[in-house]
């Protein structure tokens, strides 16, 4: 026992020495991020610092597989949001937390009439806190109340089916049963939509092959951590995207793809129809696996998954604009229909708009996903450097395969359909009907398509290294 214990502490010590300077970065960037918003070190909070960054140096130390170190590193750090992200303070948290205490009375879809907009008083309390770091309210002494409340809020997550909202309600649940505090009910909803996120994007990576590290490195991206310890139900819908995508990527790497496959993969393409409609157009990805990996049977039942897919997804949407007509407050000036009609007949001011929100997709777009809380706080500053070396990460990862033009053209044109998919619903449903203008879109609605793409961009198969040098391998055709 002695000599193990003795062994287990030399190999730590010599790991620790040789990770002495990743140690000291950490550490120093922590200080630095500190002081450069505006943080003074006489009021420094000690504790809170101290567990931060300890959490991020055990990371280093971190062993065995890569989905399992993506795992750890998304529950780490995400339970520091659960902590200390203030009440309610993420994206429309609010209203998420609204449909959660919603769905554990037993309801799982909104009502037809306002009057029946009734939630558990517990979302008034909240609210008298809004934005208030958890520790600093008094939810801690009011245990979770049955009394109703209308909560007419409740009606902006119509277009969300109740399956993004089971980790949520779980945690909620739980403080039920056991007659916990609304601040019990606050941290165990956020937990476990973060464990659901972490669940699946393990699952996502793992899938993904000889692709995970790209994969891992973009499943961690600070925003990811952020919305999923909360009650946002993009926790659930992009660790959906991002498992749909890492499973079209594993097809690619079979010898064959079986009809269970295609099945599995269209379930899951309809299931992300009702969080994220848009992202149903991943199902489209399968029309694009390379021929000798299916038959012609196998191609025709593709299209009829796909036409399938597209009919549960118009009615979905039929589904949801009937409750927004009945429940929402509907502005007159808003009318797709009417918009649309409008776009037509100036065509070339569309045109040019759109081609604005092309160019500004990257320098623009990208900036948000480095925005926290309602948009009121960010870390613009670091965004490039960060964006640097995911891009490097991304263009040079060791062990991308090489993927095939048929494929790649498939990942390219699906991306291209939901990036459009997603700036037209913000244009026809978000503006009246005579701006020309696309408002309200942030950079997180494109992390999944930021995935599909950088999986399929890197470069890394085409690189050898000669003589200490970098060099690019010259592929040619087989006769």
């Amino acid at each position: 026992m002695e000599k193990r214990l003795s062994k287990f502490s030399h190999s730590f010590l010599k790991e620790l020495y040789e990770k002495k300077y990743y140690l000291i970065a950490i550490w120093v960037t922590l200080i630095v991020t500190y002081v450069y918003f505006d943080g003074h070190l006489e009021v420094l909070p000690k504790r809170t610092f101290l567990l931060l960054g300890i959490s991020l140096s055990a990371l280093l130390f971190l062993k065995g597989k890569v989905y399992n170190k993506v795992f750890s590193i998304i529950m780490l750090t995400g339970v520091f949001f659960c902590f200390y992200t203030p009440v309610m303070d993420s994206p429309d948290e609010n209203f998420h937390y609204s449909r959660a205490l919603y769905i554990s009375e037993g309801h799982l879809y909104l009502p037809s009439n306002k009057q029946d907009l009734l939630v558990s008083s517990d979302i008034s309390d909240v609210e008298k806190f809004f934005k208030k770091p958890l520790v600093n309210t008094d939810l801690g002494r009011k245990e979770v109340s049955s009394k109703k409340v209308q909560y007419n809020n409740l009606a902006n997550t119509n277009g969300y089916s109740f399956v993004s909202y089971i980790p949520q309600t779980f945690g909620i649940l739980i403080a039920k049963v056991f007659h916990l505090s609304i601040s019990a009910s606050i941290l165990l909803g956020r937990f476990f939509n973060l464990l659901a996120f972490a669940l699946l994007c393990r699952l996502a990576v793992k899938k993904s092959g000889p692709r995970q590290q790209i994969f891992g490195i973009l499943a961690i991206v600070p925003i990811n951590i952020y919305i999923a310890a909360s009650f946002n139900q993009d926790a659930v819908a992009n660790g959906l995207i991002f498992l749909a995508i890492g499973l079209f990527y594993s097809f690619l790497d079979k010898d064959k793809v079986s009809y269970k496959d295609l099945f599995i993969y269209f379930l899951l393409s309809v299931l992300i129809a009702l969080s994220k409609l848009p992202y149903v157009l991943l199902i489209g990805l399968l029309l694009f696996i390379p021929k000798e990996k299916m038959s012609r049977n196998k191609y025709l039942t593709v299209v009829l998954l796909i036409g399938t897919a597209a009919l549960c997804s118009l009615l979905w949407l039929k589904i949801t604009s009937g409750l927004n007509l009945n429940v929402i407050n509907v502005n007159p000036k808003i009318n797709p229909i009417e918009k649309i009609k409008y776009t037509i007949e100036n065509m070339p001011e569309f045109v040019r708009m759109m081609v604005k929100e092309g160019v500004n997709f990257i320098p623009f777009k990208l900036q948000s996903l480095f925005t926290f809380g309602w948009l009121a706080y960010d870390v613009k500053a670091f965004v490039w450097l960060y964006l640097v070396f995911i891009s490097i990460a991304i263009l040079i990862s060791p062990k991308a395969p090489k993927m095939n033009k048929i494929s790649k053209l498939g990942v390219w044109l699906v991306s291209l359909g939901i990036i459009f998919g997603v700036l037209m619903t913000a244009y026809l449903m978000w503006g009246e009907i005579t701006d020309m203008s696309i408002k309200g879109i942030q950079g997180r609605y494109f992390i999944g398509v930021f995935a599909l793409i950088s999986l399929a961009v890197s470069v890394s198969s085409q690189l050898t290294v000669q003589d200490n040098s970098l060099s690019i391998k010259e592929y040619k055709k087989k006769k």
